[in-house]
């Protein structure tokens, strides 16, 4: 087995049998029957609600049974991104685990860290006869990728905990006592078609490192549908056949390829080198794997009329992508931001989604408001829908101080309190169960949403101690 190596056994035993199951956002049916099973199969109490939540139990250790009881959550679903030469099929196919000793990543697709090692450490902590602690419940959310709805419709019956550890962070080191909360806003524009006239031309962005939305949105990487836009408002005309760009929500889109027709090829191909090398400069550090490719294409038998396409690139142009405004006593930290998620052109429509994130409920419907009157302005119908709360930054709890105080023992270093941009399901199940206390940790997990993603397994298997010696120190 890729993991015969390395020292936490059970924990990359979890996270492999996880890794061979299909777990797609809104398709969790299978991951949810082996989470069932595994109860049966270790003597736990099991529990479901009707939205698909699983809360897996395990009784106190011998002279701790009067503790209260601690959840360890994490998200059963993962992000399905893969590069254009995969032939993987998400809906059957194992994620194919590649590990060098040190890190762990996939063959070409997404690896599922996000939130499979969270899953992990809380079945292998459940399992793990030798541990002690008080009453621990494993609490397994579906839907968390594409819009928190397992934790925004959790039973609190289901749940006993006082205390919450959400393993759903992505830096190890830091631990999360407030997020952003969130919202998306869409917007459709009705087309028509017309004779396509001109020379035909591909028009490709690829390369691109893309990334988490709310990790990643403050790296400043390129936007392939901006970058499309950007070409396409250089053209004196053209008509667009076809447009694609993003695959979802939270992720930073690192492709997108549209079918245009012009009028004179020479011109767009001139411009196409000049814009070409003008990104290979700008994102030279951020995305230094950006191709932007203009080529021959077949000539597609319809297109849209040259006003409409014009029109709908100044759209694409006008609408925001990044960061918006920092935290003015931490400039680090990211307050609102929007991530220009996807754009897709089909028979009837041409349509856009958009992330936004914010530490302040206001200001996060302040810019879906400005969004919604750009879109409009531009002939799109807007909707802004999935608001969740930001979590409210509570560094002065008890709970986070006891495990500031063992992480600085298990790993000699003092871990950092902080204000996350990205949004955490611990913040709304702290506003659903009354009374719950919540920190989220994790291990070091990088570019998640991403072919790129990689897990560290020193920081994996240190955060998994962390969290099993956590458990008989809350009182």
């Amino acid at each position: 087995m890729w993991y015969s190596n390395l020292e936490n056994k059970a924990l990359w035993k979890a996270f492999d049998e996880i890794s061979r199951i299909p777990r797609a956002s809104k398709h969790e049916e299978a991951i949810r029957k082996y989470l069932i099973a595994w109860a049966s199969e270790h003597g736990l109490e099991c529990k479901t609600d009707k939205i698909g939540n699983i809360v897996i139990k395990a009784p106190a250790s011998k002279g701790l049974e009067k503790r209260p009881a601690i959840a360890i959550q994490a998200h059963v679903d993962m992000v399905c991104v893969k590069t254009a030469d995969s032939d993987h099929d998400f809906s059957k196919d194992p994620i194919s685990i590649i590990c060098d000793g040190k890190t762990i990543t996939a063959d070409r697709t997404t690896l599922g860290g996000d939130d499979g090692i969270g899953v992990a450490i809380a079945l292998s902590i459940l399992a793990d006869k030798e541990a002690k602690h008080g009453p621990i419940e494993g609490i397994f959310t579906v839907d968390e990728e594409t819009g928190m709805t397992g934790a925004i419709n959790i039973d609190p019956s289901i749940v006993d905990a006082k205390y919450l550890i959400n393993l759903d962070s992505e830096t190890e080191g830091e631990i999360a006592v407030g997020c952003a909360g969130g919202m998306e806003v869409s917007g459709k524009c009705r087309v028509k078609y017309d004779e396509a006239e001109g020379y035909p031309l591909k028009v490709r962005v690829s390369g691109l490192l893309g990334g988490h939305s709310g990790s990643e949105i403050h790296l400043e990487r390129g936007n392939a549908i901006k970058i499309v836009a950007r070409y396409l408002n250089r053209l004196p005309s053209f008509q667009i056949a076809s447009f694609t760009g993003g695959t979802l929500h939270n992720v930073i889109p690192f492709s997108a390829e549209a079918v245009i027709t012009v009028p004179d090829k020479d011109v767009a191909l001139s411009i196409a080198e000049n814009l070409r090398k003008e990104l290979e400069n700008e994102f030279r550090e951020s995305d230094p794997g950006l191709k932007f490719e203009v080529s021959d294409t077949e000539m597609p038998l319809q297109a849209l009329k040259r006003k409409k396409s014009q029109k709908i690139a100044d759209a694409l142009l006008s609408l925001p992508h990044g960061v918006r405004s920092r935290i003015p006593s931490m400039m680090d930290t990211v307050e609102t931001s929007v991530n220009f998620a996807t754009a897709r052109l089909d028979d009837k429509q041409f349509s856009v989604v958009f992330s936004i994130r914010s530490m302040i409920d206001s200001k996060k419907m302040a810019f879906a408001e400005e969004i919604e009157t750009i879109l409009e302005t531009y002939g799109f119908t807007s909707k802004a829908s999935g608001a969740s709360p930001a979590w409210e930054k509570s560094d002065d709890t008890e709970f986070a101080k006891q495990f500031i105080k063992l992480y600085k023992k298990i790993s000699g270093k003092t871990p950092q309190l902080k204000v996350l941009h990205g949004i955490l399901e611990c913040g709304i199940l702290a506003s659903r169960i009354p009374g719950l206390s919540a920190i989220s940790i994790g291990p070091d997990v990088k570019d998640v949403h991403s072919v790129n993603e990689t897990l560290s397994v020193a920081s994996s298997e240190r955060i998994a101690a962390c969290v099993r010696e956590m458990l008989p120190l809350i009182k």
